[in-house]
C-alpha cells in the first residue's frame, strides 16, 4: 500500500494527509474516526486541524489510525522537525518539573544552578523588602519565583501574600531582555482581600505603590475601568473581584498582551467549579499571562477533582499532561473515598513539583487559651427553649432518618440555636436574622422556608415580649468580660456572631453600656469595613475597643492580629470550616512568641450550645490531621451535611431530661 504523506502548514494550523482522499474515501472506519477530528477534503488531500496545545496529540491520533487501518505512513521534514521539537520541550520542561520538586522539597544543596539561584533570589530580596521572610516562607517565595505558574496552599496565616511579593520582587528585578521579567500584578480575588494586598505591599517594600481597584466601588464606570487596562501606563497592581472578569475578559487579555503581567487569584478554590462562569473567564485569560499563581488555604473542600480548575489556570496548555486523570477519574477517587490509594500518590506525585504548602505545624505560633463560659439562662428564656425543644425532638423522633438536608429540619435547628441565645430572634423570619451571604442561608433562597408554626398563646406572648422585661444573659456576659478582661487593659477583641440580628442588638446593648463598636457584617460597605479593620489593627487607636463581626462576611482574607488578641464566640454554628477560618484571624505570622491569644466560648447551660460543641471538637481533632497532609480533602469532614446532629441533640436531651 502506498504510503500516505503527512504534512504540516503552520499558518493555516492544519495536517495535510497528500493526496489520501481516493485512499481512503471507501474505509468507512477510518472516515468516521477522522470525522472526530474535524477533517475536510480539499482537492485531493485531507486537512485535519489542530491547536498549538493540542498539535502533537492531534498528530498522534492521526498516526495511530493510520497504523490501525494499515496504511503506511510518512512524516516530512516540517513535521518531523514539529516532533523533534516538542520531544525536547517534553524534555525540558521534565527536567524543569524535578528541580521545582527539589525546591519545594528542598533537597537542592547537590544542585550547583539552583544553589547559584537561590543565592541570587535571597540577594535580591535582602535589597528589596524592608521586612525579611521567614524560612519557610523564604523557600515558598524561591518555589514561586522560579516555576513562575504554580500553586501555593500554605495554611490560613501563613503569609501568602508576602510570598507572593517575594517571587514579584526578584522577578521585577530581571534585566528588561530576560523573558522571565515580570512588571506588573494583576490579583483576582474576594473584595475583602483588597486593602490586605494594598497595605502588605507597603509593609513588604517600604513604599507605596500605584493601585487600581476594578471591582468594589459602584461609581466607577465600565469605561473607565477599560481606561485603565489600555492605559500606556497602568497601576502596578490592578485588583478584581471573581465576578468582574467575564465582563472585561477581552480588555482583560488585551492588557496581558501588552504587559508583562504576573496574574494571581486569591481563594481560588472559588474558581474550583469547571462549568462555572468565574472559572472558564479565569482560566481564559490565563493563557495570556506571563506568570500565574494559585492561592488557597483549602485547596480541595469537596474532592480532588476541585484541583483541575487550577492547574488548568496555571497551565492552559499542559495540565493534561501534569494532572494525567481526567475530571471523572478525580470525581470518582472522591467518592471512592481512598486516601491511600495507588491513585490517590500517583495523582499526588504528578502535580507535586507545582505546589507548595506551609502546614500548621510548621508556623510555630505562640499559644493559645481557650475558656468556655457556661451561661446560664433566665427563666423566661428557659421557658421558651424548653418548650420549642420539647416540640421539635418530638417531631426528630417520629422521623429516624431525619437529617439536616432536609429544609424543615435545618430551620428547626436554627430556630433552637436562637432560643438558646436570645429569644428575640424569634419574632422575625429566618431570612431577616441571617445575612444574604451566610452559608446557612443558601437553603432559603428561591423557597420558602418553614417558620415556626407554634400554637401556644402563652409561649407566643412570652416570645413578643422578651425584649422589653429581659436581657439575654449571654449579652450580660460578654459585658462582664469586657468589663473585667478588655477594656480597662486597653485590650481589644472581636466578638463573633451567625445571626446579624443578633450582632446590631448586642452592639446597642453594650452602647447604652457606654462601650464602643463597630460591626463588620455583610451589609457595611467595603470602605467602611476597611476603615473599622485599618484602625482595629492599629494598637495605639482606642477609639473604639470592639467589633462584631459575621464569620460568612469577613472569616476570609483579613488579618485582625496586630491590633487584637481576643475572640468572644456569642454563638457557632456546626461548620468547622468557617469556625477555624475565624479563629485564624487573629493566631497568625506575625505575632510576638510570647503573645497569648485568648478565645471565650459562650454556652447555654442544658442546650443544643453543648451539643454543637461537642460536634465541632471532634470534627476540629479530624480536621487538624487531614490539615496537615500534603493535600487536605475536607470533604471526608461534611460541613453542609451534618447527619449525625439530630441523633447527637436527641442523645444529650434524654440525658439531660
Amino acid at each position: 500500500m502506498d504510503p500516505i504523506s503527512i504534512d504540516v502548514d503552520k499558518i493555516n494550523s492544519c495536517f495535510i494527509l497528500k493526496e489520501s482522499s481516493e485512499k481512503i474515501k471507501n474505509n468507512r472506519r477510518l472516515l468516521f474516526a477522522l470525522k472526530r477530528l474535524k477533517y475536510k477534503v480539499v482537492d485531493d488531500d485531507v486537512l485535519i486541524p489542530y491547536e498549538t496545545k493540542t498539535q502533537i496529540s492531534v498528530l498522534t491520533e492521526i498516526q495511530l489510525l493510520l497504523n490501525k487501518f494499515g496504511y503506511l505512513k510518512t512524516l516530512t521534514d516540517d513535521t518531523q522537525k514539529d516532533v523533534a521539537n516538542f520531544d525536547r520541550e517534553q524534555k525540558l520542561f521534565t527536567e524543569f518539573s524535578n528541580k521545582a520538586r527539589a525546591i519545594r522539597n528542598a533537597e537542592f544543596d547537590d544542585n550547583p544552578e539552583l544553589i547559584e539561584y537561590f543565592n541570587d533570589f535571597q540577594s535580591v530580596l535582602r535589597e528589596k523588602l524592608v521586612r525579611p521572610l521567614y524560612r519557610l516562607q523564604e523557600l515558598s517565595s524561591f518555589h514561586m519565583a522560579f516555576s513562575q505558574n504554580t500553586c501555593n496552599f500554605s495554611v490560613p496565616g501563613a503569609g501568602k501574600t508576602a510570598i507572593v511579593y517575594g517571587a514579584y520582587a526578584y522577578l521585577k528585578n530581571l534585566s528588561e531582555d530576560n523573558p522571565r521579567r515580570i512588571d506588573r500584578l494583576l490579583i483576582i480575588g474576594p473584595l475583602s482581600s483588597f486593602a490586605p494586598w494594598e497595605m502588605e505591599f507597603e509593609e513588604c517594600f517600604g513604599e507605596k505603590t500605584s493601585f487600581q481597584r476594578l471591582s468594589g466601588d459602584t461609581t466607577i464606570l465600565k469605561e473607565e475601568k477599560k481606561q485603565h487596562l489600555y492605559s500606556a501606563k497602568p497601576a502596578e497592581v490592578t485588583l478584581i473581584f471573581y465576578m468582574g472578569v467575564d465582563s472585561l475578559q477581552t480588555e482583560i487579555i488585551d492588557f496581558l498582551k501588552r504587559h508583562r503581567t504576573m496574574v494571581v487569584v486569591d481563594e481560588a478554590h472559588r474558581i474550583k467549579n469547571p462549568d462555572g462562569v468565574w472559572g472558564r473567564s479565569v482560566i481564559e485569560i490565563a493563557k495570556e499571562a506571563r506568570s500565574r499563581i494559585v492561592l488557597t488555604g483549602t485547596p480541595v473542600p469537596n474532592g480532588y477533582e476541585d484541583l483541575y480548575n487550577l492547574y488548568q489556570f496555571i497551565y492552559p496548555y499542559k495540565y493534561k499532561d501534569i494532572l494525567n486523570f481526567h475530571y471523572g477519574n478525580l470525581v470518582d477517587m472522591t467518592q471512592n473515598n481512598l486516601p491511600d490509594s495507588q491513585r490517590v500518590k500517583d495523582f499526588t506525585n504528578n502535580i507535586s513539583p507545582f505546589f507548595i504548602r506551609i502546614k500548621k505545624s510548621d508556623l510555630d505560633l505562640p499559644p493559645v487559651q481557650e475558656e468556655i463560659i457556661n451561661v446560664d439562662m433566665d427563666p423566661q428564656q428557659r421557658e421558651i427553649y424548653d418548650f420549642i425543644e420539647t416540640k421539635y425532638i418530638k417531631s426528630f423522633r417520629n422521623n429516624p432518618s431525619a437529617t439536616v438536608k432536609d429544609v424543615l429540619n435545618k430551620a428547626k435547628l436554627i430556630r433552637l440555636r436562637q432560643a438558646a441565645i436570645n429569644p428575640e430572634l424569634l419574632q422575625k423570619p429566618l431570612k431577616e436574622t441571617l445575612h444574604y451571604d451566610d452559608i446557612e442561608s443558601n437553603f432559603i433562597q428561591g423557597s420558602k422556608v418553614p417558620e415556626m408554626y407554634l400554637d401556644d398563646s402563652e409561649i407566643i406572648s412570652k416570645i413578643m415580649n422578651y425584649p422589653k422585661y429581659n436581657t439575654p444573659r449571654k449579652f450580660e456576659e460578654v459585658y462582664k468580660l469586657l468589663s473585667e478582661k478588655i477594656i480597662p487593659y486597653s485590650e481589644k477583641v472581636i466578638i463573633w456572631s451567625i445571626f446579624i440580628l443578633n450582632a446590631k442588638t448586642l452592639q446597642n446593648y453594650l452602647f447604652h453600656k457606654n462601650i464602643k463598636s463597630e460591626l463588620l457584617i455583610g451589609e457595611v460597605e467595603q470602605v467602611d469595613r476597611e476603615s473599622v479593620i485599618k484602625k482595629f489593627n492599629n494598637s495605639n487607636n482606642l477609639d473604639f475597643q470592639v467589633v462584631i463581626a459575621n464569620p460568612f462576611s469577613v472569616a476570609e482574607s483579613i488579618s485582625l492580629h496586630k491590633g487584637c488578641h481576643n475572640a468572644i464566640y456569642l454563638e457557632r454554628d456546626y461548620n468547622s470550616s468557617n469556625f477555624l477560618q475565624s479563629k485564624d484571624r487573629i493566631h497568625r505570622v506575625g505575632l510576638n512568641k510570647n503573645q497569648i491569644t485568648n478565645y471565650y466560648y459562650l454556652l447555654s447551660i442544658n442546650s443544643i450550645d453543648g451539643v454543637i460543641n461537642d460536634r465541632l471538637n471532634d470534627k476540629i481533632k479530624r480536621m487538624e490531621k487531614l490539615i496537615d497532609n500534603e493535600i487536605p480533602l475536607f470533604t471526608r469532614i461534611s460541613d453542609n451535611d451534618d447527619t449525625d446532629l439530630i441523633k447527637a441533640l436527641i442523645t444529650d436531651y434524654a440525658k439531660r431530661t
